[in-house]
């Protein structure tokens, strides 16, 4: 597949989804809880009707694909596939079901691993911003080519960060000159990527590949890095059982961030 036709894809999906989830933006029955999903935790309406939008997209496509989502799990579409299509339905949902407007459509492309994801693209649901990225070209903040910050000292970063009580770690302190926190790692990471902020942390225990996969490669291809908290890279199965901590930053600083955890 070319960069053109991976974008096309991906835009395809995000706006069938966009267009399915848009009655439910804020209403109650958004939220309602209809099972468990693969992943282990709740299937919520907005989940399933934006993840049947997204199957509806795909399997008329007519590639064949490994479909790995949260909800469904996996999912052979046609015969013997040619890639894996990684999808968050919604993430963000609790923003979502309640109206707060931060949430996205993150998607990836790849093989079996987070170390071999080609083709990255998040879409802000709320916008319409299309971040993305296909491995070793760049990435693009709605076809400009964006870039991490520069900022070195700790005490001038804004910072993203998950690693509150029990999991607290030093950045949480005066550290830093401000963490925030917004509910949508899909999007989150790409606010690195693009230098809005300098450095995500996640150290729960709780992210999924469906959250970080996109955004992962469009960091990377933005010129910043992405580790576990050991600075070990990632290569987690594309499972949606499984679960990473994470540490992304402008790079320059990743180190010195390091040594915080």
């Amino acid at each position: 597949m070319t960069e053109s036709q991976y974008f096309t894809l991906c835009n395809d999906v995000a706006a069938e989804i966009k267009k399915a989830v848009s009655g439910l933006i804020g209403k109650p029955e958004a939220g309602m809880t209809l099972r468990i999903g693969a992943d282990g935790t709740p299937t919520e309406k907005i989940d399933e009707v934006a993840e049947n939008a997204a199957l509806s997209v795909l399997e008329a496509d007519g590639r064949s694909m490994l479909f790995v989502s949260e909800e469904l799990g996996e999912k052979n579409i046609g015969g013997k596939p040619e890639f894996t299509f990684v999808l968050d339905p919604v993430d963000g949902t609790f923003n979502a079901v309640n109206n707060i407007p931060f949430f996205c459509v993150p998607i990836a492309i790849g093989k079996s691993d987070l170390s071999d994801i080609r083709y990255g693209f998040v879409k802000n649901l709320v916008n319409g911003d299309i971040y993305s990225a296909q491995k070793g070209k760049g990435a693009f903040l709605n076809e400009k080519q964006i870039h991490v910050s520069e900022i070195s000292q700790l005490s001038k970063l804004s910072v993203l960060s998950y690693s509150h009580r029990p999991h607290a770690v030093l950045i949480n302190n005066h550290t830093v000159r401000r963490v925030r926190v917004f509910g949508c790692a899909g999007l989150e990471l790409c606010y690195i990527a693009s230098g809005i902020f300098d450095a995500f942390f996640d150290m729960r225990g709780m992210l999924r590949i469906t959250d970080i996969a996109a955004s992962k490669l469009i960091v990377e291809e933005a010129g910043g890095e992405i580790t576990d908290e050991k600075g070990n890279p990632l290569n987690t199965p594309l499972d949606v059982r499984k679960r990473v901590n994470i540490i992304a930053s402008n790079g320059i600083t990743h180190d010195k961030l390091l040594e915080l955890v």
